[in-house]
């Protein structure tokens, strides 16, 4: 009988995409029986590395010298394969992203010199393939998806006011997102009950009846079912940033039955799945939220359709398979 693999998991961060793309996936394997491996939060030293004697070694977005240059020492100490992970296209983000100013002006460059090092490149999209994917001997598309706990058991209880409550939730990174609402907010708050979770502008606040603030990832899941939305709305603007990124946003709104509006033409979005895309003009997004709210029933048998959805085909427990694809080099 052939052994497991034996993974070593080294996420770039504690936050979404350390969690998302290396800790959750990692843990659902070794759960279900499909890898054996452990989780460093940094690259190990010579003598624990080659006593662990990894199948693989996962490293996520190594963009700082010393870690460039450890790894390139490792490559050296083990025989392991070596795949890189990234999830964001860090070397073109909006100048509205307030994490911009965290990365180098020669990302780019240290990027490649990084996963030039390793055998594959993994990431979440489409488009990430095509921006760093000839820096790599070969590129993997894996999705994002959903930790089956706490997202498959979450529903958010909707027709809780006597109004429609329409909602958005997001964090810091999203403000550039955020101004595709600003006359949308006000044009339709005679109609419905806006609700915000997290950092909104003042234009925002006033004219919506919650405001929450930003929780941690860990409470994210409960806290967005709480809102109990009837329609939630997912805008972004668009801009090679956010074709690159994943359809994260409309799996947490989506797995919590709410029914979602989302901005077309951007490929974050493009996925089979069932929500409302409208183009990033204000009447555009007016018309949709009105003529969605009129109808409440249909409203909330959508809100269940796309909830079905997730929970048929972007849990994490159901693609692990896919997961171990992309991470399960042969030595």
């Amino acid at each position: 009988m052939a052994s497991l693999p034996f993974f070593l998991v080294t996420p770039a961060d504690e936050y979404g995409c350390g969690y998302y793309r290396m800790r959750w996936p990692f843990e659902s394997l070794r759960r279900l029986g499909l890898a054996q491996g452990v989780i460093s939060s940094y690259f190990l030293d010579r003598q624990t590395l080659q006593e662990l004697d990894p199948d693989v070694l996962i490293c996520q977005r190594v963009i700082e010298e010393e870690q460039i240059t450890r790894l390139m020492a490792m490559r050296n100490e083990t025989s392991a394969k070596f795949i890189f992970e990234i999830d964001d296209l860090i070397t073109d983000m909006p100048v509205d992203n307030k994490y911009a100013s965290r990365f180098h002006k020669n990302t780019a460059d240290r990027l490649k010199r990084a996963i030039v090092l390793c055998d594959r490149l993994v990431v979440s999209s489409p488009a990430l393939a095509a921006a760093y994917g000839s820096f790599a001997p070969d590129v993997v598309v894996c999705p994002n998806s959903l930790p089956d706990k706490p997202w498959a058991s979450l529903f958010g209880v909707r027709r809780r006011g006597a109004r429609p409550r329409v909602g958005w939730a997001g964090h810091m990174g999203h403000l550039g997102d955020l101004k595709v609402l600003y006359r949308v907010v006000r044009a339709t708050s005679h109609l419905v009950d806006w609700v915000f979770l997290g950092a909104v502008p003042e234009v925002l606040k006033r004219y919506s009846l919650e405001v929450h603030t930003h929780v941690s990832l860990f409470e994210y899941p409960a806290k967005l079912a709480s809102l109990d939305l009837d329609l939630a709305v997912a805008p972004l603007e668009i801009h090679p940033y956010n074709d690159a990124k994943s359809h994260l946003r409309l799996l947490e709104l989506g797995a919590m039955g709410y029914p979602v509006i989302c901005s077309a033409g951007v490929g974050a979005f493009d996925y089979d799945l069932p929500v409302t895309r409208v183009e990033n003009r204000p009447d555009a997004w007016i018309d949709a939220i009105v003529a969605a709210v009129s109808d409440r029933d249909a409203l909330a048998r959508q809100g269940d359709a796309l909830r079905q959805a997730i929970h048929d085909h972007w849990l994490m427990d159901g693609r692990a398979a896919e997961w171990v694809a992309a991470w399960g080099l042969p030595r």
